[in-house]
């Protein structure tokens, strides 16, 4: 498993954005590919805010975490 590397702030946008992105989704009348696609976004990005960890920062060698403060 990969090393913590999201910092709070970025946590806590990508847990709203996420939250923003299911509640557009699931008011839609009909659930087509868009909106499929943007639930699947979204419960991505609420995983990423909740373990603290993204792959595609992981790839491109990105880290928004306090490394020294962390504990995880």
């Amino acid at each position: 498993m990969i090393e913590r590397n999201l910092g709070n702030v970025e946590r806590v946008v990508r847990l709203i954005i996420a939250a923003i992105f299911m509640v557009w989704a699931t008011n839609q009348h009909s659930m087509n590919g868009i909106e499929i696609m943007v639930v699947v976004i979204a419960v991505l990005l609420m995983l990423n805010g909740l373990f603290s960890r993204c792959y595609f920062w992981y790839f491109l060698d990105l880290n928004t975490a306090d490394n020294e403060k962390s504990h995880c």
